[in-house]
């Protein structure tokens, strides 16, 4: 008992050192993602019926990723690992649990559907959303917000969160669109994703040495895992916005100027933010208002931002 008891937390430590790799090496491009699609760069009509944007213009991830390096440094590339890694725990604890296997984002970046499925796979989804759901505000705020945050997890929470989410951080869920928006992604890349894969490949878990796949099998089903892309992504951007939307219930925002930050908070580099954000005084009201105000404000592509990253994290987490 001794042995399995030591066994067990040599091999928990060995999966927390793996995953805080996995997040250095690839947070910086997810945190250039999220501000990629969270960036409100709206239309504006210049002399002479020009068309000019409003705000910083990114268009690419090694634009943002210099921009970020420019304003915020080293530092502000880094920004949301913390709450990253814990995120990946939690999430790949819920999958030896109830499915055996990982399941969404990795710290690859990649999308693994587990095995199971039926009743433990309808659980997991329901899991995954619950986790997911908390975590993406607090994950993506931590990478947008201007401020340099403290090792103190309450205070950084102080400047992430609204006083009303604080107060009640069950209202996280009651962020308009975003649960609805994070159980679809959820759904689409549990039951959707699985209930394809067995129906084009006939098997519920493809590494199986036994199963002998013909070669057009695998291909029409990487061509689902590509065209997948087409409503993960606007999904994605989505539940970034709504994310990073504040639920104040008629609150302010982060402390008004009278009340001041946390002592010892200061800006994580110049006075320039690094993206725009939509106003709070006219924020996105749900799922499909956020999408319609995207297309109508930003331009359909705006639902698009990233989407090789997406399609590319769909393709590698089937032949990876």
């Amino acid at each position: 008992m001794f042995e399995f008891l030591i066994a067990l937390v040599l091999a928990t430590l060995l999966m927390i050192v793996l995953m805080a790799v996995g997040v250095g090496l690839t947070m910086p491009f997810h945190g250039a993602l999220v501000r990629l699609r969270a960036n409100y760069n709206p239309r504006a009509v210049g002399l002479e019926g020009t068309e000019n944007r409003v705000g910083p213009t990114l268009n690419t991830l090694v634009q943002t990723l210099k921009r970020t390096k420019r304003l915020e440094g080293w530092y502000g590339l880094y920004k949301g690992s913390y709450p990253m890694l814990i995120f990946f725990t939690l999430v790949s604890i819920a999958s030896v649990i109830f499915v055996g296997g990982s399941s969404t984002r990795g710290p690859k970046g990649t999308y693994s559907t587990p095995p199971a499925g039926g009743i433990r796979m309808g659980i997991f989804t329901i899991i995954l959303t619950l986790i997911s759901l908390p975590m993406t505000i607090i994950i993506n705020r931590a990478i947008i917000t201007p401020y340099r945050l403290p090792i103190n997890p309450r205070t950084s929470l102080s400047i992430l969160l609204t006083p009303l989410e604080l107060a009640a951080p069950w209202k996280l869920y009651l962020t308009p669109g975003l649960l609805a928006t994070t159980a679809t992604h959820s759904i689409c890349v549990t039951f959707l994703a699985r209930t394809v894969r067995v129906g084009v490949l006939g098997v519920s878990d493809p590494s199986d040495a036994e199963a002998s796949i013909a070669a057009w099998r695998w291909i029409i089903f990487l061509i689902f895992q590509a065209t997948a892309t087409i409503w993960l992504t606007p999904l994605e951007i989505i539940g970034t916005r709504l994310s990073v939307q504040p639920n104040t219930g008629g609150l302010q925002a982060i402390p008004s100027e009278e009340e001041g930050l946390p002592e010892g908070v200061e800006y994580a580099g110049t006075n320039e933010d690094v993206i725009g954000l939509r106003p709070t005084t006219d924020p996105y009201e749900g799922m499909l208002d956020c999408a319609r105000k995207l297309v109508d404000e930003e331009g359909w592509q705006s639902l698009y931002r990233g989407w090789w990253w997406t399609m590319g994290s769909n393709i590698f987490g089937v032949v990876g």
